[in-house]
């Protein structure tokens, strides 16, 4: 027996199937079709937020119980039992569903192991082939079980493929008048004959309206705002289909649904009772249903198929194992895919070299792949005069006060002399830069805000009218804001710099967040914000604000893969998620985490997996500050895990940072004790855009000014206390 395992995103392999031990409930069985939908050429191309890899897809099932005999068709679900969708006979809606091909190993296999209480038998006759047809068909029957579609009713269906026609096929059988719209040419022409034969209307284009009801079969939000338009007054609506993410739809559309009391329900996938229907439907239609199938193809030449699946463009592909069962070729043997070079584990000594001593910065920069421009900013990072420390200290606490009096205002003044290097560090000159960038995960529902509000806000920046405007013009510090990679764009301002990467990053749940080019150009980007506000006059602190809804989930992510601790003792509620919605934003990393497995010491891989742009570019401005003796000034748990990468970079420059402020995101100690950094200030700030890091910017002038303008005991013939003893 053989299977087809999704290894990673877009790696599938063709392996032989380890024994299958059976659970209490569970059996063997022996796969003889499967269909291959777009839900599994999506997961192949762009992975899925349910989806646990390694992994099977496949679960338009048919197969064999070899104890009883039997055929049978898969419901590919399996409930809790217990919770009150269960009971109710709606275990597609349990919150606990383990999806065959999602959490379990699906059909594209020689055997799996299926739940009996999830097998449905075929009736006598029916072609194994055509029975794969169940699954969708029981999608459709689950939709039209609250659509309540009747004999007479005018019915219209938008999109004319598989589902599409499958849902015109039961519409038919159920005395509706149905009318198909599908916009590709090609595929009215070819399913033409069905429609004919089958008795309901297919055709691009149409003046027909006022529809009883209408299911929408296609991704395209202006099919649905066209089903929407078409509907009678009192219409009902099926929304079946997904549609393309982060699109909108038009409020005057939507209006019709309050103005015409349309009745809109949901559907997602099939009710475990409607298999049953779905085989005999498929018993009595197998005249029809071959003119949906595109072709029956072996296990091996699924990988071939699945373009052309998520394409659209083709109808149903089925795999047929029983003409060559035990006979399916297995193509020789394909490596992991890599986005990274490999980098040497600390102490591995590569075949026939010998072991190298200690890395020089450019070395070590190269070794973490690394362009040339910012390898060279980490060869200039060099660890301060050590001595510089203790003469620090020992001015700091000969000032005219009891030791340690000023709490971390002296460790303050200690870590901007160490930096500078320096025993009267002067920061006349302050800047401050807010990095904004999107984030495709927070299609996931990790934030309470829309992706939009990052161009409301950087709008807002520009127009002076946010937090950091207001406490940047208050002390005295300049600022900048650089779009990095904002899903929108902006008119000139003085504050703006405009070095986009990209239009957000992609879903890390799904995918990478990033290309290794991206990631780069983004970190480059980085570094040539400050170096060219240096050339234009020299600041001598930096401080790091950020802008990106969806962003606290990129930064616990990362600080998750690196500190090694668990994602919910991190993960805190960054825009202020519900209850709901920080147990989804735990899930949602747990899973980024288990598909990129990103390792905790490559901060490269880091970014391109986890990442976000202005984590890049505010670790890429990092480095430059370093490489220049400037300190930075970190912010809340965003630029403290861009700070982390740049450690992470460059060791060296651990001295050049200063904690900020003290987050209410949890994640953010755990980053603090990887660089052993303590916050200046705790005032349960949770805004982000660098307020904490402006108030200690301030704080860091005071500091400098109390190093080099207060008196110490000699200076004001104080008596010491004997500490010169």
């Amino acid at each position: 027996m053989n299977r087809l395992l999704l290894q990673s995103r877009e790696h599938l392999a063709l392996l032989p199937s380890a024994p299958l031990a059976p659970r209490e409930g569970e059996l063997v069985l022996t796969v003889l079709c499967c269909a291959i939908c777009r839900s599994d050429a999506k997961m192949w191309r762009h992975g899925h937020r349910d989806l646990l890899l390694p992994r099977v897809l496949g679960h338009e099932i048919v197969g064999l119980d070899q104890e009883s005999g039997r055929l049978y068709a898969v419901w590919p679900g399996e409930g809790c039992g217990r919770c009150r969708h269960c009971l109710a006979g709606r275990e597609h809606r349990c919150p606990a569903m383990r999806i065959i091909g999602f959490h379990r190993d699906g059909g594209l296999a020689g055997e799996l192991l299926v739940p009996r209480r999830a097998l449905t038998p075929l009736p006598a006759g029916l072609d194994p082939q055509l029975a794969t047809f169940a699954e969708p068909v029981a999608c459709v029957a689950n939709a039209f079980s609250r659509l309540g579609p009747v004999a007479g009713q005018q019915a219209l269906v938008v999109g004319g493929g598989v589902m599409g026609m499958l849902a015109a096929l039961i519409l038919v059988e159920r005395g509706c008048q149905v009318s198909v719209l599908e916009l590709q040419a090609a595929k009215v022409t070819r399913l033409q004959p069905l429609a004919e034969q089958a008795g309901f209307t297919l055709c691009q284009e149409s003046t027909a309206a006022d529809f009883d009801l209408a299911i929408n079969c296609s991704a395209n939000p202006a099919a649905l705002a066209g089903a929407i338009g078409r509907l009678e007054r009192g219409g009902r609506l099926a929304f079946f289909s997904g549609l393309e993410k982060n699109q909108q739809i038009d409020s005057n559309i939507l209006n019709l649904v309050h103005y015409y009391e349309l009745a809109v329900t949901g559907s997602y996938g099939p009710r475990r009772e409607d298999m049953a229907e779905a085989l005999a439907f498929c018993h009595r239609q197998q005249g029809l249903l071959p003119a949906l199938v595109e072709e029956v193809v072996t296990l091996a030449e699924v990988a071939d198929r699945l373009p052309r699946v998520l394409s659209g463009e083709n109808l149903k592909y089925i795999v047929d194992f029983r003409p060559a069962r035990g006979d399916v070729p297995l193509p020789a043997a394909k490596p992991e895919p890599a986005s990274m070079p490999r980098k040497q584990a600390p102490g591995e000594v590569a075949p026939g070299e010998e072991a190298p001593g200690e890395e020089a910065p450019g070395e070590q920069a190269a070794a973490l792949g690394l362009s040339p421009f910012l390898a060279s900013l980490v060869a200039g990072i060099r660890r301060p005069d050590a001595e510089m420390r203790g003469r620090a200290q020992a001015k700091v606490d000969n000032k005219t006060k009891p030791l340690g009096a000023l709490g971390r205002l002296e460790k303050l003044a200690v870590r901007l002399a160490v930096v500078t290097g320096s025993l009267e560090p002067r920061v006349d000159c302050r800047r401050l830069f807010v990095f904004a960038g999107d984030h495709g995960v927070v299609e996931e529902g990790v934030s309470a805000f829309p992706a939009r509000v990052t161009v409301q806000m950087v709008e807002n920046f520009l127009a002076g009218g946010a937090a950091i405007n207001l406490f940047c013009r208050h002390y005295g510090i300049e600022l900048a804001v650089v779009d990095i990679g904002v899903n929108g764009d902006f008119a000139d301002h003085p504050l703006l710099r405009r070095l986009k990467v990209a239009r957000g990053t992609a879903n890390f749940a799904l995918e990478a967040a990033m290309s290794r080019a991206q990631a780069l150009t983004a970190m480059e980007n980085g570094a040539r914000a400050f170096l060219d506000a240096q050339a234009g006059g020299r600041c001598q602190l930096v401080g790091m604000g950020e802008m990106g809804i969806g962003n606290t989930t990129s930064a616990t992510a990362i600080i998750a893969a690196v500190s090694g601790r668990p994602v919910a003792e991190l993960v805190g509620r960054g825009t202020g998620v519900d209850d709901a919605g920080l147990r989804r934003k735990v899930a949602v990393i747990e899973r980024a985490l288990s598909l990129h497995r990103p390792p905790a010491d490559d901060p490269l891989a880091l970014l391109c997996s986890l990442g976000g742009y202005e984590l890049a570019g505010i670790c890429g401005a990092t480095l430059a500050a370093a490489a220049s003796g400037c300190p930075v000034v970190l912010d809340g748990i965003i630029s403290t895990a861009a700070g982390l990468l740049a450690f992470l970079f460059a060791p060296a420059l651990v001295d050049s940072l200063i904690a900020g402020h003290r987050s209410v995101e949890r994640g953010q100690e755990a980053a603090l004790q990887i660089l052993g950094l303590e916050p200046v200030v705790d005032l349960d700030l949770r805004l982000g855009e660098g307020t904490g890091a402006a108030i200690t910017m301030n704080l860091a002038d005071l500091a400098c000014r109390m190093l080099a303008e207060m008196a110490s005991f000699d200076q004001a013939g104080v008596d010491d206390g004997g500490r010169s003893h």
